[in-house]
């Protein structure tokens, strides 16, 4: 089956609606014509839609490497679809969001032909990166089958911190360096050391919630993935040192650098040293004042050791930073050569915190710069993206202009009015469109973009990247339109 060649390509229903294809979607030609081709279009376990195009389009017979950041709001949720047709998750928010996508996008899947995916990569132990991968599994009792998707994963691969829970099983409250696992000191630094591949190899009272409903995910996925794969899912934990995680890439030309989390040695053998709180000080981003002056910080710890790699496809690059903040960032610049994080892409440490590394975001030197935000509660509040961040962004993009897609930025939110809610009434909004970014290429041409509220609206960009990182953008993007009534 072919793939599009054209960036946005109108597909006209057999009742008059019109749909919107993009680069690099798959299709089959079931009749062209000289105005227009009947086709159809390619889902998971079978056609999805059936319609015609105009016979302008264009084909190819490539498949292109596909990133969308999936918009969960607070968190992060990525899905990364490689020429050889492997599937990768990235993260999956704390919520339904995720799941709903991945059964939208990935229609027809049953216990017996579930999506394979290749690798379920938690960048760290955070809820709002990993609880809505658990939504997956819980879709597949959901009484709208469109909700439902079944999955196999065949590796799970995350930094090795396990967060405990708040109190012990004494009911003593444990403190901050007793939270992530057993420590060992370092010349006076608490160093984690209780690192697992497995967090189901830890007695279930030195998980916290989220991870124990993670645990339990896992073990029920194990019979299928099994079942259809021949093994259970492999649990691992990386770090900077891994060299083999990523083999199972070998046979296309993607290809994955590690950068962190940074293990150091220590006498009880591979540890994750403790961070400290930041100082509440604007200049930290800059590097011009000291990091980690405050106490020693779990949350601030396991979000430094993130799990950071770039990925390569020719002559495009990809840097995924998880929650990376400054005193990490500083940690990477001065463990890997000055030129190392030069990238096209880059997924925006923590959701736009303003607790980042001006000199890291400078020599990655991004064209598109990915944030994952959203409003969600008055507890998850943190003022994502925060203004120096997109500031810090626009300085440290390589080229003009310089791309930023946020989540949050580009849902659309339709005003419904006041509505009756119990004894008052309530101004109501409908979020009608998800703020989700898409980015393709072919390791050279790039397509970067995301919807709007209003049916046809899109906001894309398209650039080629020569194999010196010279960026050439193109005047738009290219667009065919629909093919006449008939």
């Amino acid at each position: 089956m072919p793939f599009l060649d054209d960036d946005i390509v109108d597909l006209r229903l057999d009742d008059g609606k019109i749909w919107q294809l993009y680069w690099g979607d798959e299709v089959e030609v079931l009749a062209p014509g000289p105005k227009d081709s009947r086709i159809r279009v390619k889902g998971l376990n079978g056609p999805i839609v059936e319609g015609r195009i105009s016979s302008k389009a264009k084909f190819r017979n490539e498949r292109l490497l596909r990133l969308s950041m999936i918009d969960v709001q607070q968190g992060d949720g990525l899905i990364v679809e490689t020429p050889g047709d492997k599937t990768i998750f990235i993260d999956g928010g704390d919520n339904q969001l995720f799941a709903r996508h991945a059964a939208a996008r990935f229609g027809g899947t049953t216990e017996q032909k579930p999506l394979i995916v290749d690798l379920m990569l938690v960048t760290h132990g955070d809820a709002d990166h990993f609880d809505g991968l658990t939504e997956l599994r819980k879709s597949e009792t959901s009484d709208e089958p469109r909700k439902r998707i079944f999955v196999a994963p065949k590796r799970y691969y995350h930094n090795g911190i396990v967060k405990r829970p708040g109190k012990k099983p004494d009911g003593k409250t444990r403190r901050e360096t007793e939270m992530l696992g057993a420590t060992t000191d370092v010349v006076g630094v608490p160093c984690i050391t209780g690192l697992v591949d497995d967090p189901g190899a830890l007695a279930a009272s030195e998980r916290n919630k989220p991870f124990e409903t993670w645990t339990q995910t896992l073990a029920a996925w194990d019979p299928r993935t099994k079942a259809v794969t021949g093994k259970k899912i492999e649990r691992r934990r990386i770090d900077h040192r891994s060299t083999n995680a990523f083999d199972f890439l070998n046979d296309e030309e993607v290809r994955i650098e590690l950068f962190g989390p940074i293990v150091v040695d220590t006498p009880a053998g591979p540890g994750l040293p403790f961070m400290r709180d930041p100082p509440d000080d604007a200049s930290l981003m800059l590097g011009t004042i000291a990091t980690g002056g405050g106490s020693w910080s779990a949350s601030h710890t396991i979000n430094g050791h993130s799990i950071a790699f770039r990925m390569r496809y020719r002559n495009v690059r990809f840097m995924v930073t998880g929650d990376l903040n400054q005193e990490s960032s500083q940690r990477l610049r001065q463990t890997f050569p000055n030129a190392a994080f030069r990238s096209e892409i880059l997924k925006a440490p923590h959701h736009g915190s303003a607790d980042f590394d001006m000199e890291f975001l400078k020599e990655v030197g991004p064209v598109v710069s990915l944030i994952s935000s959203g409003d969600e509660s008055e507890a998850k509040e943190y003022i994502h993206p925060r203004a120096t961040l997109m500031s810090g962004l626009g300085k440290a993009a390589r080229a003009t202009p310089g791309i930023i897609f946020c989540t949050e930025l580009a849902a659309f939110f339709k005003t419904i009015g006041y509505v009756p809610v119990g004894d008052r009434r309530v101004f109501v909004f409908e979020r009608t469109n998800f703020g989700i970014v898409h980015v393709r290429t072919d390791g050279e041409r790039v397509l970067a973009l995301t919807h709007s509220g209003k049916k046809g609206l899109n906001e894309a960009y398209r650039f080629t990247v020569d194999p010196t990182g010279k960026i050439d953008f193109a005047p738009a993007v290219s667009k065919v339109s629909a093919p006449a009534k008939t």
